[in-house]
């Protein structure tokens, strides 16, 4: 598997605008998105709701998504805290969510703290839609790597929006 690196940033701007204007609208309103994005840093901001089986809202959280290295390699996740943007695994737990248990086929995990291939140690979603997942020693089968000529940032929004719905959601971490 090849290691991440950035494609050209006009592109990845260019990409990443293209497929947030593609983002279905009855999602955006069913869940309740709010998408923020930040173009010249190739940056998305997402407030979402985890929910019950009714849609009925539960707890915010907030997630940045660093789209530097889209549409070739999928987007950066991380939840952040909404007050600072970032996110301190010593004072910030209660913006990351649990699992409670996993939908089948999908393999996820959060790891608050991660070491990754590049040195740096990071929040990491452990699953192929999300990039960090490609910064680590993983290898994903044929049928789960990112290909970018299917997937988009919606697979990994909608990824994250499942995983924030019962029976999935598992509250805050603490």
């Amino acid at each position: 598997m090849n290691t991440p690196s950035k494609p050209n940033l006009e592109l990845a701007k260019a990409q990443f605008k293209c497929d947030l204007e593609a983002i279905p609208n009855d999602h955006v309103e069913t869940y309740r998105w709010s998408l923020k994005p930040d173009f010249g840093a190739l940056t998305l901001y997402v407030d979402m709701w985890s929910v019950d089986k009714r849609y009925a809202r539960l707890d915010d959280f907030h997630i940045m998504m660093d789209m530097s290295y889209y549409r070739t390699w999928p987007p950066g996740v991380t939840f952040v805290n909404p007050e600072t943007k970032g996110f301190d695994p010593n004072k910030d737990m209660k913006w990351l969510p649990t699992i409670k248990s996993k939908p089948p086929g999908t393999d996820i995990n959060y790891h608050p703290a991660y070491q990754l291939s590049t040195g740096k140690s990071k929040q990491m979603i452990c699953n192929s839609m999300c990039l960090e997942y490609y910064q680590s020693p993983h290898t994903p089968t044929s049928e789960e790597e990112w290909d970018p000529n299917k997937h988009t940032l919606f697979a990994t929004l909608r990824l994250l929006q499942m995983m924030l719905a019962e029976p999935y959601y598992g509250g805050r971490s603490s």
